[in-house]
């Protein structure tokens, strides 16, 4: 991806950006209504394939697991497919629904992989970020969760990126990471990392507020569904936001170095 992107310009604001990542969505409604659907069969095909198991037990923490890596690689594809479909708008590209398709499967991959790196971080992470059991002394969160929740936002942005970079797939991985980690922690950038940081863990909070009523009526097997609907009805459009203001941290950190 391209510090400074041709063709059109994005807004300014961070109204605008939200509002324009909308409007890139909603232009191939089609296309990425049809990833939603992806996604779920996808996922939910993994869980029928499993058997049930309780959430918190061991075979349930192995389901979760393979569930978890199975919405990676249904994922990956529509983040790829959304941040190319973005790209080509700003770019003043007239793609087809189907060249953007097609032109995802060469960046899915890469996106996978940086998927994968960026999974395992917040699964590393997670205890102390407020969105797992709580840590022992539960002050500590009001110290590790915001500074965890600006670091996941940060690296969110790295999937699109990697899709966008001008890179070989194989050096795209660290072209979206370490340009993620850099344009985030531009000073002109980092207000609007909050918001971006915010967008990134609403799948996440959602998650847990199904997670924990589901449980509390002992239900499980619903449970893996649920996730499947939520993560299907989210990944496009976050990753539209995310895509959209990844390169509006591009094109400021570039504005930042040009002044």
């Amino acid at each position: 991806m391209n510090e400074e992107p041709e063709g059109e310009r994005l807004p300014p604001s961070i109204g605008g950006l939200v509002d324009f990542a909308f409007t890139s969505y909603a232009g191939r409604a089609p296309l990425y209504l049809g990833l939603v659907l992806f996604v779920f069969l996808v996922e939910s095909a993994v869980e029928f394939a499993l058997p049930a198991a309780q959430v918190g037990t061991p075979r349930g923490d192995v389901k979760a697991a393979v569930l978890e890596y199975a919405a990676l690689f249904a994922d990956s594809y529509v983040i790829a497919a959304v941040a190319l479909g973005v790209g080509a708008r700003l770019a003043g590209e007239q793609r087809s629904s189907r060249h953007i398709a097609a032109a995802a499967l060469g960046r899915w991959l890469p996106v996978l992989a940086t998927a994968v790196i960026v999974q395992t971080i917040i699964d590393l992470t997670v205890p102390l970020s407020g969105l797992g059991p709580v840590p022992d002394p539960p002050a500590l969160l009001i110290l590790t969760a915001p500074v965890l929740w600006l670091l996941w936002g940060m690296l969110s942005l790295a999937l699109p990126i990697t899709a966008l970079a001008d890179e070989r797939p194989v050096f795209a991985v660290f072209a979206g990471l370490t340009r993620a980690i850099s344009f985030s922690l531009r000073p002109a950038n980092l207000p609007r990392l909050v918001v971006v940081a915010f967008i990134s863990i609403i799948p996440n909070l959602l998650l847990v507020i199904v997670r924990d009523a589901m449980l509390q009526h002992h239900l499980d097997r619903p449970i893996y569904l649920s996730i499947a609907v939520i993560d299907a009805l989210t990944v496009g459009l976050i990753a539209a936001l995310q895509t959209v203001f990844a390169i509006d941290f591009a094109r400021r950190a570039a504005d930042q170095r040009s002044a």
